[in-house]
C-alpha cells in the first residue's frame, strides 16, 4: 500500500484519520476526515482555523519522536465552532520503518463547551472556589478567591495551597492530606469547618470551608468552597452586645418594679442597726457600761449592717451593665442566690415561694446574671398571675429543677393563676406584647433571645390551675 491509498477498512471507519508525511502533508484520508474539508496533497491543519499548540503547523516537521501526542483544533461551521482533540502516533510500514504520521480527531464541542460552562460558574461563583492536586497544589483559584484573598490567579498556580493557611496549620497541612491519602479517614472532607486563613497583604479572617474529593482516572482532586465570615462575625458580635444593652435595660426595669419589696428588704436590716445604736448610745447616756450587753448590741448591729450590704452588693451585681460571662454554673446554687432577691418580692404580695431542687444536676456553661434574670422573670410573673385573681387557686409559685430524658437542665416556675389564653399563647414570647396593664411587654421576649443565645429554649405549658413556663439550657463545662 502506498501512502496515497487509503486501504477499505481505513476508508468507511466511522471516525476522521489520516496518514501524514513529516512534512505535514496529507498523503491519504478516509471518508470522515474528507468530510471534515480535509484533502489529500495539503496540510493537515488545512481543515481547522485554530490549533492549540506551541509550534502551530510545523508540529509535524519537527521529527517524530518529539510529536505531541495530543492537540486540539478548532473549525469554524455554519453551525458554529466545533472542537476536536487530534490524536497522532507514528506511522509504520510493513518493515517497521516510519512513513509518516497517523492522526485522529474527535469531536470534542460538547465536553469543550461543558468545561466552558464550568469556568463561567467558578468566576461567577460568589463563594471563593480554590482546586488542588494530590500534592496539595492549586490548580485553580476563581475570581471570588482573589477578591478574597488578594492574589491574581497566575500567582497562585502550582504554589502549595497552604500559602493561605496562618501557622500552625501551614506547617502541618501536607502531613494531613497524607494522613488522609493513607488512611482515608476524613476530618473535613463532606463535613465543612470554620477555620482562619490569611491573605496576602497578612490579614487574619475567619472563613468557613466545605471540601469535595474528585477522582477522576485515577488523578485525585479537592475542591474547596470558601466563604468569608468577617461580615457575619461582625454582624453576631454586634447581635450579642444589642442583646446584652437589651438585657440590662430588662434587669433595670425588673428593678424598679420591684422598688417596693427592695425597700422593704433593706429597711429591716436599716431599722436593726437604728434600734441596736440607740440602745447603746442609751446605755453610754445612761453611764451603765455594761460591756457584755453593749458587745452584744454592737455584734448585733453589725450583722444587720453586713446584711444590709448582702442586699445592696446583691441588686448591684444584678443590675451591673457589664459584658456577658460565660462560665461553668451549678443552676441550683444560681437558684438559691436568686431567692434572697424574690422572695422579699414574693413575701410582699402575699406568696409563698418554694424552691425544689434536684439533687446532682450536671453543670451549665451560662452567664450566671442572665440565667438568674429569666428565672426572677417567671418568678415575677407567676406572682403577678395569681395577684390578678386574688390568689383564689392558691398562694404558691414553685421553682423546680430537674434533669430532662435529653440530658438538658430544665428550670420551671409553677403558679396557680389563670393560665395562658389561648388567643395570647402564639403572641406570648413576641416583643411588646403583653397581657398587663401596665406591662412594656419586652420581658418574656428578652428571655427567650437570652436562653436561645445559650442554645437552650424557653416554653410554656398550661395546668389545671394556672401555668408552668420553663427554660431548658445544654449541659457542659467551659472545657467541652
Amino acid at each position: 500500500m502506498t501512502m496515497a491509498e487509503s486501504p477499505p477498512a481505513v476508508e468507511h471507519l466511522p471516525f476522521p484519520l489520516f496518514v501524514a508525511a513529516s512534512d505535514g502533508y496529507v498523503r491519504f484520508a478516509n471518508a470522515a476526515w474528507r468530510s471534515l474539508g480535509g484533502t489529500q496533497g495539503r496540510l493537515w491543519t488545512q481543515p481547522f482555523g485554530a490549533v492549540e499548540t506551541e509550534t502551530g503547523d510545523a508540529w509535524l516537521r519537527n521529527g517524530f519522536g518529539r510529536l505531541p501526542n495530543v492537540l486540539n483544533a478548532m473549525q469554524s461551521t455554519p453551525d458554529g465552532v466545533r472542537w476536536y482533540r487530534i490524536a497522532s502516533q507514528v506511522a509504520l510500514d510493513a518493515d517497521g520503518a516510519a512513513i509518516g504520521v497517523l492522526g485522529t480527531a474527535i469531536d470534542i464541542t460538547d465536553q469543550r463547551r461543558a468545561e466552558a460552562e464550568a469556568e463561567a460558574v467558578l468566576d461567577t461563583a460568589v463563594d471563593a472556589i480554590v482546586v488542588i492536586d494530590s500534592a496539595g497544589r492549586i490548580t485553580r483559584f476563581n475570581q471570588a478567591a482573589e477578591r478574597m484573598f488578594g492574589y491574581a490567579e497566575a500567582e497562585l498556580l502550582g504554589e502549595p495551597v497552604n500559602r493561605l493557611m496562618p501557622e500552625p496549620h501551614r506547617t502541618d497541612h501536607d502531613a494531613y492530606l497524607q494522613r488522609y491519602k493513607d488512611s482515608g479517614e476524613k476530618k473535613i472532607i463532606g463535613i465543612g469547618r470554620e477555620l482562619d486563613a490569611i491573605d496576602r497583604f497578612g490579614r487574619l479572617f475567619p472563613l468557613y470551608l466545605a471540601v469535595s474529593e474528585v477522582n477522576v482516572d485515577g488523578r485525585l482532586r479537592f475542591t474547596g468552597i470558601i466563604r468569608d465570615l468577617t461580615e457575619r462575625h461582625a454582624a453576631e458580635e454586634q447581635a450579642r452586645e444589642q442583646r446584652e444593652r437589651l438585657a440590662h435595660v430588662g434587669r433595670l426595669s425588673t428593678m424598679g418594679e420591684m422598688t417596693a419589696s427592695i425597700a422593704h428588704e433593706i429597711n429591716q436590716p436599716l431599722t436593726a442597726i437604728a434600734m441596736y445604736a440607740q440602745s447603746c448610745l442609751t446605755l453610754l447616756d445612761r453611764g451603765e457600761v455594761d460591756t457584755d450587753r453593749l458587745g452584744a448590741a454592737l455584734a448585733k448591729l453589725n450583722q444587720q449592717s453586713l446584711r444590709a450590704g448582702e442586699v445592696i452588693e446583691r441588686i448591684q451585681r444584678f443590675v451591673l451593665n457589664q459584658d456577658s460571662h460565660r462560665e461553668s454554673a451549678s443552676v441550683n446554687r444560681l437558684l438559691s442566690d436568686l431567692l434572697q432577691l424574690a422572695g422579699s418580692d414574693a413575701r410582699m404580695h402575699g406568696i409563698e415561694l418554694r424552691f425544689e431542687p434536684s439533687a446532682s444536676l450536671p453543670e451549665v456553661f451560662c452567664d450566671p446574671i442572665q440565667i438568674q434574670q429569666v428565672a426572677l422573670n417567671l418568678i415575677r410573673n407567676a406572682i403577678d398571675a395569681m395577684a390578678e385573681i386574688d390568689c383564689r387557686n392558691g398562694n404558691r409559685v414553685t421553682l423546680r429543677t430537674r434533669l430532662t430524658v435529653e440530658g438538658r437542665v430544665e428550670v420551671s416556675v409553677s403558679d396557680m393563676g389563670s393560665g395562658v389564653a389561648d388567643d395570647q399563647a402564639s403572641r406570648l414570647f413576641t416583643a411588646f406584647h403583653t397581657t398587663k396593664s401596665d406591662g412594656m411587654g419586652m420581658g418574656l421576649s428578652i428571655c427567650r433571645t437570652i436562653i436561645e443565645g445559650h442554645g437552650g429554649t424557653l416554653d410554656f405549658r398550661n395546668q389545671v390551675a394556672g401555668a408552668v413556663f420553663f427554660f431548658t439550657l445544654p449541659t457542659g463545662t467551659m472545657d467541652e
